[in-house]
């Protein structure tokens, strides 16, 4: 379920948001007619909630959801001509997909395809839920997936590796990862098009196309991912490609791919870090030794050399910004 309204690029609501009297009325009539050509409706009496955050990229779209108790129907009367394929991957809670006069239970790691050129619907039981969406115009996956036709309504491989990182990538755009450029944009609708082909089930070309290039390309999003949230602590390759279940040659040959390395990306990402902290008025308290263990630094030499060749300044110079401006507001 993703944005179908092509002059909305980007699309965030949340029930809770709105009064009780308004919530339905917004959610069917605003929301599920006129912007994702939906039709929600409370399965059971009581309180129902739908949030979600849809976003268009050249080619395709995405929408992240959480909703309960909800019936999330796509009627005869709200077709549009529109015949591409959506691609949902549940994420936690369980979901009852319909089609063809046919039905799937989905549990988390499951995933089903349906065409948005067909009735179908999605229900949604008392206890939450969260699914991601993919609508995939059937022309981006003509070279890539042998008849997607045939996948329609049927169960797809549970738990793949490209099932996990396409709700890894989205997620990574949900947290704010920034789509700068029109380049930028499309390279990401390229990537997720390649794991949702992986997903579906990609011919012979398509899964070394899709493999190299849009696996590749999140599989190095998922390991930047993990140093990041490890700074503070011991990093070794060894370390981070058996958490991410990869061989460490595979990770540096994801790293040359990108022209970079595995070594300078952590330093790079400490350096930051330290950065962050030394110019954060509310660490002007912490040393600069406590900053650089933060940050992974075992040895305060080397943190000063490292850094005052990054930055051209040292530690207690970039300290001195925020201490100056503190000062300054106590004026």
């Amino acid at each position: 379920m993703t944005v179908q309204s092509p002059d909305i690029i980007d699309f965030r609501f949340s029930t809770a948001d709105w009064s009780d009297r308004d919530r339905l009325p917004i959610l069917r009539e605003q929301i599920g007619r006129m912007v994702v050509k939906l039709d929600p409706e409370p399965l059971t009496d009581g309180a129902f909630h739908a949030e979600a955050n849809m976003r268009e990229l050249p080619g395709l779209g995405i929408g992240s959801w959480a909703c309960s108790n909800l019936r999330i129907a796509r009627p005869r009367e709200l077709l549009d001509g529109n015949d591409d394929l959506i691609l949902t991957i549940i994420t936690s809670g369980n979901t009852r997909a319909s089609q063809r006069g046919q039905d799937i239970e989905l549990s988390p790691g499951q995933a089903v395809l349906q065409s948005s050129a067909e009735a179908a619907n999605m229900v949604v039981p008392s206890s939450p839920s969260r699914f991601v969406g993919l609508r995939l115009p059937r022309k981006a996956l003509a070279s890539l997936v042998r008849d997607p036709e045939d996948m329609l309504i049927r169960p797809l491989p549970a738990n793949t590796e490209a099932m996990r990182l396409l709700a890894f990538y989205i997620k990574e755009l949900d947290d704010g990862y920034q789509l700068a450029t029109p380049e930028l944009a499309s390279a990401v609708a390229t990537h997720l098009t390649d794991l949702a082909a992986l997903i579906i089930g990609a011919n012979r070309d398509g899964t070394v196309v899709a493999e190299d290039r849009g696996l590749g390309a999140a599989r190095l999003a998922a390991v930047k991912a993990d140093i990041s949230k490890n700074l503070g602590f011991e990093l070794t390759l060894p370390a981070v490609a058996a958490r991410l279940k990869l061989t460490p040659r595979h990770v540096q040959r994801l790293f040359e791919h990108a022209g970079s390395t595995f070594s300078e990306f952590v330093l790079g990402q400490r350096l930051a870090r330290a950065h962050r902290l030394l110019t954060d008025p509310r660490r002007i308290d912490s040393t600069i030794g406590t900053i650089a263990f933060e940050s992974g630094f075992g040895d305060l030499s080397y943190f000063n050399r490292t850094f005052r060749r990054h930055y051209g300044a040292t530690p207690s110079e970039i300290r001195m910004v925020p201490q100056r401006a503190a000062r300054a507001n106590l004026r």
